[in-house]
C-alpha cells in the first residue's frame, strides 16, 4: 500500500453538465429628489482665541442649525450671537454671549453632499444606509424626503434591496424645489446611471407624477426600459408609472393605452394617498413604490392579487364596474381594504390573455432569458465552433428547461433547436417554445341548494 503524504486530498470529478441557475435579483429603483444637504449633529468644537472658530466639515457648510453648550440644546442665536462666515467652514462670534476660551460647544449644521451622492444608482440592503446617504424621512427644510420615504416603503413591503438614484440638484436655482426644466433634465441624466446597472431586474419608480417640460418622467424611464430590456442589452426593466393626485379612472385608462406596452404598469388609486407618519395628501408615487417592493418580495412568477401594501393608506374605493373597466384597459386598480386588486401590464386593449397581462408572467420571461443565456454562455464561452457544437447547445438547453420545469417556473417546453448562423459563424441561433407556470387568478364555485340529500 502506498504511503500517504500528510496534507489535503482533492478529488476531481467529471462535470455532469448540470448548469446551476443564476440569481434573479429584482429590486425597486426609487428615482427622484432627495435632501440636497447632509445634517451633522452635535459636532464638538473647542473655543479658541479671537472671534472665529473653525468647524470640522469634510465639504462645505451650507447652514448652521444650532449652537449650544450641551449636545442637542440650542443656546446661542444666529445673527445675534454668531454667524456663518460666508464660503468658509468657520463660525464668527458677534457679541458677549459666547463660550469661554478653552470651553467646548456643540454645533449642528448642514453640509453639501459629495458629488457621488447624486445621479448614481446605489443599491442598499439596509434602510439606515439610505437615511445616512440621502437623509432622513424629513429633509433639512422640513419637507418630505421622497426618495428616503420611498425606499423605506419598499423595504416595508418586503423588498430585499432597494436601488436609489438621487437627482443632482447642484445646478438648480432652488436645491429643494426644481422647476420643470431642471426636473426633466434630472430624470434624463438619471438614465445615464441606470444604464450602468446590469445583472438585476429593476422596477423603476419615478417619484414625480406631474408633466415636466416636454415629456413626463414616465416617458423618460419607459424609453430606457424598452431599450434596456432588449435581448442584446440584458438589462430587464419595468416602469411603475405614476400619475397626479385625483386622476380620474378614465384618465388612468387613457394613459395606459397611450403606452400599450408590457414594460410599464399603471397602478390606480381612487383619489389621494396618505403616507404613514405624514399628514399631507400625496399622489400615487408612494403607492407605486409600495407595489414595487411587494413585487420583489414574492417568488418568480407570482402574481400580485388582493395583497395588502404597508406604509400607505387611502380611504376611497373604485366600484366593481370601474375596477373591471380599468383592468380591461391595462390599469391595476387599488382598493382601500387590501391595497392592490390585481397587478397587470399596460400591454394592450385586449388584457384577457395571461400571456399579455400578468407581470408574474413577465418575470418568468425575464428569468428564463437570463437563466438560458447565462447558463449557455458559462458552458460554451469560447468553445470551438465544430459541427457538433449546435447539437451540444441544444442538449444543454433541454437540460436548462428540464430544471426550470422541476423548479415550477416553466410548465412545459418543446421545439428546442440550435444551429450555426450562416452569416456569422461565431454565432449559434437557439430557439424553443415555453409555457410558463401561471398563478391562479380566478376560481368559480357553483353550488345547489337542496331540501334534503335523502334519495
Amino acid at each position: 500500500m502506498a504511503q500517504r503524504v500528510p496534507g489535503i486530498v482533492v478529488n476531481i470529478k467529471n462535470d455532469t453538465g448540470i448548469i446551476a441557475p443564476p440569481l434573479f435579483q429584482r429590486y425597486p429603483c426609487v428615482i427622484g429628489v432627495g435632501d440636497p444637504f447632509k445634517q451633522i449633529d452635535n459636532e464638538r468644537v473647542v473655543r479658541s482665541l479671537g472671534t472665529v472658530d473653525d468647524v470640522p466639515c469634510i465639504s462645505t457648510i451650507h447652514d448652521i442649525v444650532s449652537v449650544g453648550d450641551l449636545p442637542g440644546i440650542a443656546k446661542y442665536a444666529e445673527s445675534v450671537d454668531y454667524e456663518l462666515v460666508s464660503g468658509q467652514n468657520k463660525i464668527h462670534w458677534l457679541g458677549s454671549s459666547q463660550p469661554s476660551i478653552g470651553e467646548s460647544f456643540y454645533i449642528s449644521f448642514t453640509e453639501t453632499k459629495a458629488a457621488t451622492a447624486f445621479n448614481n444608482a446605489l443599491l442598499y440592503f439596509d434602510e439606515n444606509q439610505v437615511f445616512s446617504n440621502h437623509g432622513s424621512k424629513t429633509r433639512t427644510d422640513g419637507t418630505i424626503n421622497e426618495i428616503s420615504v420611498g425606499a423605506n416603503i419598499a423595504f416595508q413591503n418586503g423588498a430585499k434591496g432597494v436601488m436609489v438614484v438621487q437627482l443632482d440638484p447642484t445646478s438648480w436655482t432652488d436645491e429643494y424645489v426644481p422647476d420643470v426644466t431642471e426636473l426633466e433634465n434630472g430624470f434624463i441624466s438619471s438614465v445615464d446611471a441606470l444604464e450602468l446597472v446590469t445583472d438585476a431586474k429593476l422596477f423603476l419608480c419615478p417619484m414625480s407624477s406631474g408633466d415636466l417640460l416636454t415629456v413626463s418622467a414616465n416617458q423618460i424611464l419607459f424609453n430606457h426600459a424598452v431599450l434596456a430590456s432588449q435581448p442584446e442589452r440584458k438589462q430587464e426593466r419595468t416602469v411603475i408609472g405614476t400619475m397626479p393626485s385625483n386622476t380620474t379612472y378614465t384618465d388612468y385608462a387613457t394613459e395606459a393605452q397611450a403606452y400599450a406596452h408590457e414594460r410599464i404598469s399603471f397602478p390606480a388609486i381612487p383619489s389621494t394617498c396618505q403616507v404613514t407618519g405624514f399628514s399631507a395628501q400625496y399622489d400615487d408615487r408612494y403607492a407605486c413604490v409600495a407595489l414595487a417592493g411587494k413585487l420583489c418580495s414574492v417568488g418568480i412568477g407570482v402574481t400580485i392579487h388582493d395583497e395588502t401594501l404597508a406604509g400607505i393608506t387611502f380611504s376611497d374605493n373604485f366600484s366593481p364596474d370601474v375596477q373591471t373597466y380599468l383592468l380591461q384597459r391595462g390599469v391595476s386598480p387599488m382598493k382601500s381594504s387590501s391595497g392592490i386588486v390585481r397587478n397587470i401590464m399596460a400591454n394592450t386593449t385586449d388584457t384577457t390573455s395571461a400571456l399579455t397581462e400578468c407581470l408574474g408572467v413577465q418575470d418568468i420571461k425575464d428569468y428564463v432569458k437570463k437563466y438560458w443565456r447565462d447558463g449557455l454562455w458559462a458552458t460554451f464561452k469560447n468553445a470551438p465552433g465544430t459541427a457538433g457544437l449546435p447539437s451540444r447547445v441544444a442538449l444543454a438547453s433541454e437540460g436548462i428547461l428540464i430544471k426550470l420545469v422541476r423548479d415550477e417556473v416553466v410548465a412545459a417546453w418543446d421545439s428546442v433547436s440550435a444551429s450555426q448562423d450562416p452569416a456569422e459563424p461565431r454565432k449559434v441561433l437557439v430557439g424553443g417554445r415555453i409555457q410558463p407556470v401561471f398563478g391562479m387568478a380566478y376560481m368559480d364555485v357553483t353550488f345547489v341548494f337542496v331540501l334534503s340529500f335523502s334519495s
